[in-house]
């Protein structure tokens, strides 16, 4: 059986902090019972190619960013692949993501019910957003911080973008301080700031 396991994400960029965790990847031939889901994402060969043949922004997450750190057969898989396709979604994954973004802010403006959830999906949601459309430039970048980092970043406080990152890691892996109803509802005023910024931001001015 072969076997491939990377290192991914912020271990790699160096953006370690104490909300850091550590990704890895397992590209196997067959299922092994030893490397399991909760630890590695699990893909088979066949899926990475066809994800590098489609350009899919997660090809070229692991293309600019993944380091090997295990091979059965002593060879780089993902460096032989070399350049992933040109990504060409970028309009359907950020409508995609606003609408999640859209979706979540207006629950959580509706209910006191699930309020880190849905601002943990906001985050995901802006990130996700903010990576695409960097992808779509041709200058990735893959942070968690990604809305403040692009060319056109997004122009809330580091400290209102915060609360959303918070939340995602509460709401993922229960680690960290609790959100208080002051910064929920600095999170429900910045929240108006992103929706203005995603629509701008919008590829050809007409996506959203």
């Amino acid at each position: 059986m072969s076997t491939h396991l990377y290192a991914f994400g912020s271990i790699c960029r160096g953006e370690v902090d104490a909300a850091s965790d550590i990704d890895l990847l397992a590209c196997l031939s067959a299922p092994n019972p030893e490397i399991v889901p909760e630890k590695f994402s699990i893909y088979t060969y066949e899926r990475i190619r066809e994800l590098w043949q489609e350009g899919n922004p997660f090809s070229w997450h692991l293309h600019l960013e993944s380091k090997l750190i295990y091979s059965s057969d002593g060879s780089d898989f993902l460096m032989e692949l070399q350049e992933p396709s040109k990504y060409k979604k970028v309009s359907e994954d950020c409508m995609k993501f606003n609408k999640l973004f859209l979706e979540s802010y207006h629950s959580l403006m509706e209910s006191s019910n699930s309020i880190v959830f849905h601002l943990s999906c906001m985050f995901l949601a802006t990130r996700n957003f903010a990576t695409c459309y960097s992808l779509g430039t041709g200058q990735p970048i893959f942070s968690r911080m990604s809305p403040l980092l692009i060319d056109r970043k997004l122009p809330i406080a580091k400290e209102d973008f915060d609360i959303y990152a918070r939340a995602r890691i509460l709401s993922t892996r229960g680690y960290g301080s609790t959100i208080s109803k002051t910064e929920v509802n600095m999170a429900k005023s910045s929240a108006l700031v992103i929706q203005d910024w995603m629509r701008e931001l919008s590829p050809n001015g007409d996506m959203l």
